[in-house]
């Protein structure tokens, strides 16, 4: 199947910095959040469960002896709560006109009722599948705030590296892989490329919004995020849950951290800890914290130095030493 099959029609208005309009979807009727909630648990997600660490999930397929297309897309890269997750979708290339043509585009450009439809209606059709990467707020916060930074960036590339694999190792044959960029797309290209020499890969800026392979999985991120996010179980308790929608801008989200910052433990874990944001609100609301290893404190030894430095200071030799010496040259003459 040629590239150009491939990629999304462009209508003669339309280019590729015009994707602000909703789509208009003519199927079957939207699903109720109940039943979205039903349908998640009938799949085996853990949408109402305490998201502390980090999770894959794989659809059931059963995969055609032909070659496959995968998309990959991510929902979440930028807010200050819930997780961030990466998500595919793959299907033969036999079968890939039928799903374009059930109305798939950039998740930003659909309604929340559009994106649970075409989820739920993905579903209906066993040809194609779908598999999610859901980074834990906990685990991000862990992994950007270590000493050894392990930055956004690569957490991305790592889970997108880490769905092809799985892919593969299931049995689906993938002959082309469609991805949108994170960071300079050559160079991504490049290393997915030597990874997987066996496939032809295409990074691109906004994707999701050419490749409707790639639009259905940024559909699956995004619907997978929002549930998370909306029916988020908190691990410490019962929470406010007015946040909105977890990004900076909003001023939802703006008003709980304010109102949720405790003096002394300051959030829970649906925060990422290592945003500016949060690091900031912190600092002015809540408690100060003075470690004993402060490098501030010149006048009491390090914690740190005591046990990992293992230079003896000069002029300070231990007095087992001193006392072996005479021994040492006595055995020696």
């Amino acid at each position: 199947m040629s590239d150009a099959l491939l990629r999304r029609p462009l209508d003669d208005n339309d280019s590729d910095d015009e994707h602000n309009a909703q789509v208009p979807l003519k199927r079957a009727k939207i699903l109720p959040a109940t039943d979205m909630l039903e349908l998640f648990a009938s799949l085996g997600l853990p949408i109402t469960t305490a998201l502390t660490k980090s999770y894959t999930h794989f659809s059931a397929h059963t995969p055609a002896t032909t070659g496959y297309v995968l998309g990959v897309d991510e929902a979440g890269r930028g807010p200050v709560l819930g997780p961030m997750v990466y998500a595919t979708c793959f299907c033969p290339e036999s079968f890939y006109p039928t799903l374009s043509s059930l109305g798939f585009a950039d998740s930003k450009q659909l309604s929340e009722e559009q994106r649970d439809k075409l989820f739920a209606e993905l579903q209906l059709h066993p040809q194609a599948g779908w598999s999610i990467r859901c980074l834990s707020p906990q685990d991000i916060s862990q992994s950007m705030l270590r000493r050894s930074k392990y930055n956004l960036n690569s957490m991305a590339h790592d889970a997108t590296i880490h769905l092809i694999r799985e892919t593969l190792e299931r049995g689906i044959q993938l002959h082309k892989v469609f991805i949108d960029t994170v960071g300079p797309p050559l160079s991504y290209q490049k290393r997915l490329q030597e990874l997987f020499p066996g496939i032809e890969i295409t990074v691109a800026k906004k994707a999701d919004s050419l490749y409707p392979i790639v639009s259905a999985a940024s559909v699956c991120a995004k619907v997978t995020r929002d549930a998370h996010l909306s029916n988020w179980v908190f691990a410490e308790g019962p929470q406010p849950t007015a946040y909105g929608s977890g990004y900076p801008g909003d001023p939802s989200t703006v008003r709980w951290l304010k109102e949720s910052v405790d003096h002394v433990f300051g959030y829970p874990g649906i925060i990422r800890f290592s945003w500016s944001t949060c690091v900031k609100l912190l600092e002015d609301s809540a408690a100060k914290v003075v470690w004993p290893d402060d490098e501030g404190q010149s006048n009491t030894k390090l914690l740190t130095s005591r046990l990992f430095n293992t230079k003896e200071p000069a002029g300070q030799r231990s007095k087992f030493f001193s006392r072996r010496r005479p021994i040492i040259l006595a055995t020696s003459l």
